[in-house]
């Protein structure tokens, strides 16, 4: 089943209201409605006096109502009795300082006083509600970040995860290359969390940088497996259990945090305003090709943007027409099979005041609410996709480590990593061709081609399994800031890509990091722009398939293809403006046998779901921009309004 609904707070509001919206969520086609993320001030009162009535009232309102329920664990929020009495519970700040009660996510997941009152309401929600028959899901916490508390707690647990991980500190000296400014330990409790204002400027070593990230993974991912552990003692294995992932300053590692999970979850807010810089990548496709390659399966949609924002800064402008629906029938196009809006009704108190909803402070349902019941209608009209996934061809490598590394030494002005993986998947999407975005150390059995985006951090079994994969006949891509750095993000003392350079055969005499200045990139046949960063390279059997057509280095080398074994491997050394990167996914697509739509026209996406054996197959023809577009596809003349979503069952 293919599922409808909305984020709801019930304690917000009169329980006069709650019929009310119940009746009106069933009328515009509601199946699903996600609550109690938030609730453990009202369950829990003060230390040990619960009152559950609220929730169950609810509960079996909803129930009644034939709606069904995802319930929240709310240990993101814990009661101000909790600071109040156990301080030691309060998460600290970069100052050294505890964090200031009143906001969320406040508190320490580490803290073991912590623990036992979080296990004592998630032990008490899931032994009460665990066996519901309407309640098909359970969220762990809300919007879980990589944990960056530095109470004494966590202190102590980074020193014991490094412990473990070198045995001695002269192992890890050498690991970080210590000696350079003094930086040697000789004993584990010298080694403090980051702290102060020189985290954010890059003049922390980058060893230390990226095993305090890596501990940072695995501390949010230990507290996902303890709340898993608790809410299992009462919920059954055929009741779905995740939590809800997005990008934020300290994003968590979504492949380790979602490894004992059911299904992965995700909060998906694209902007509401279209950027004037046509070379600008603004679809978050390449978000949910990534929430969809966390499990290599389809996903939930846990949050889905239902108004403008206007909390975390100034207020966005409100959807445009066709926006809301556009957006949602999105996600279902890369593999959601639950789409929530959030939220049901803009709040009236609190931070997120002007965070607007699908019924806005009038309380009158108006043009957004109209457009979330022809979504739904939509949504139920394509029951038909039920059991269908999303087969790609292509796999583009995602690496937190990539990503946390990149976050501590800068590269060059507007080389972000996870753009890059945005420009590449929407370089092969602009082509109608499905695209995964899997972890950089999955197999890549099934794929054709693969694209190995800026993998700084060397994994050198990634390295490995890339040129197997090569020599076995398939295609690879790699691209510039490939192979710098090893293990420890120590600089590797070998030409550039280092160990991908066989494979490329190629190696890197110099770069230049342009920043935000144009280069010209000649192919035989055209020139087109490169921008951010140049590689100069230096052919080692690879045929050259363009070159510089400015600056100093007019005539170098700037895109190799090398033959290797069966296979083939394109080495890219500047980052591309958008056409010369849809050029490069369509040489590759080319080189192996791949089918793709050459034509169509800017920011209009084709691609497709179907059934294990085929039998069942959708193409979902998306226009995200905000002018109407027509153009020809497999014949027949298309047009399409302003994000509007055509979904054709192909038989």
């Amino acid at each position: 089943m293919i599922r409808i609904g909305v984020d709801y707070y019930p304690e917000h509001w009169d329980r006069s209201l709650w019929s009310r919206d119940l009746d009106l969520m069933k009328k515009a086609g509601v199946t699903t409605v996600r609550i109690a993320e938030f609730m453990w001030g009202l369950l829990e009162p003060s230390e040990g006096e619960f009152h559950f009535e609220l929730l169950d009232d609810f509960v079996k309102m909803a129930g009644d109502a034939g709606i069904e329920l995802i319930l929240g664990t709310p240990t993101n929020c814990p009661p101000m009795w909790m600071y109040r009495n156990y301080p030691e519970t309060l998460s600290v700040e970069r100052t050294g300082l505890p964090t200031e009660t009143g906001i969320r996510g406040h508190r320490c997941i580490e803290n073991p006083l912590f623990r036992s009152f979080a296990a004592d309401i998630i032990d008490r929600m899931a032994e009460r509600y665990g066996k519901n028959p309407h309640v098909i899901g359970w969220q762990i916490d809300n919007e879980l970040s990589a944990n960056h508390c530095n109470c004494r707690e966590c202190t102590h647990k980074f020193q014991e995860w490094l412990r473990r991980k070198y045995g001695t500190p002269e192992a890890m000296n050498k690991a970080w290359g210590a000696d350079i400014w003094s930086g040697q330990i000789s004993d584990w409790s010298q080694v403090q969390t980051p702290k102060g204002q020189m985290y954010s400027y890059g003049w922390l070593n980058p060893g230390y940088m990226l095993d305090y990230e890596r501990f940072a993974a695995e501390s949010t991912a230990g507290y996902i497996a303890f709340q898993i552990r608790e809410l299992r003692k009462y919920v059954p294995e055929s009741v779905p259990i995740t939590t809800n992932a997005c990008f934020c300053e300290h994003t968590m590692d979504f492949h380790r945090s979602f490894k004992d999970l059911d299904i992965a979850g995700y909060d998906n807010y694209p902007g509401t305003k279209i950027p004037d810089d046509p070379d600008v990548v603004y679809t978050t496709a390449a978000d949910l090709d990534l929430m969809r390659g966390v499990k290599r399966k389809n996903f939930w949609m846990l949050e889905q943007l239902s108004g403008p924002m206007g909390c975390w800064g100034e207020m966005q402008p409100v959807p445009r027409p066709g926006m809301l629906k556009g957006y949602a029938l999105q996600t279902i196009a890369h593999g959601a099979d639950m789409v929530l809006f959030w939220r049901w009704r803009s709040a009236v108190k609190g931070a997120e005041t002007f965070c607007q909803g699908l019924i806005s402070h009038s309380n009158v349902p108006g043009r957004r609410f109209r457009e979330f019941a022809d979504t739904a209608k939509t949504v139920h009209e394509l029951q038909w996709l039920d059991g269908t996934v999303v087969k790609s061809p292509v796999a583009i490598l995602w690496g937190f480590e990539q990503f946390n590394a990149f976050k501590t030494q800068y590269q060059s002005p507007g080389f972000d990593y996870r753009d890059q993986v945005k420009r590449w998947q929407a370089a092969y999407a602009s082509l109608g061709v499905n695209v995964d975005i899997i972890d950089e150390e999955q197999p890549l059995d099934g794929y054709r081609v693969v694209v190995v985006p800026a993998h700084y951090v060397t994994s050198p079994v990634t390295a490995a399994r890339v040129d197997s994969f090569v020599r076995g006949g398939g295609t690879v891509l790699v691209t510039c800031r490939s192979g710098v750095k090893d293990k420890d993000n120590g600089c590797i003392l070998s030409p550039l890509p280092t160990a991908f350079r066989k494979v490329c055969g190629c190696s890197v005499d110099e770069y230049d990091p342009i920043g935000k200045k144009d280069v010209q990139i000649a192919f035989p046949d055209e020139t087109l722009t490169g921008s951010v960063w140049c590689d100069l390279l230096l052919p080692e059997g690879a045929d050259i398939r363009a070159r510089y057509a400015s600056e100093f280095y007019a005539g170098t080398a700037a895109i190799t293809k090398n033959h290797c074994g069966s296979g083939t491997c394109f080495y890219m050394g500047v980052c591309g403006k958008r056409p010369l990167m849809k050029r490069m996914a369509k040489e590759t697509l080319e080189s192996a046998g791949v089918p793709f739509i050459a034509d169509l026209p800017d920011n209009v996406w084709v691609n497709t779901r179907e059934s294990g054996d085929g039998s069942v197959r959708g193409q979902f023809i998306f226009n995200e921009t905000d002018r109407e577009q027509s153009f020809m596809l497999d014949g027949e003349t298309m047009s399409l309004a302003p994000f509007e979503m055509k979904i054709r069952r192909i038989r």
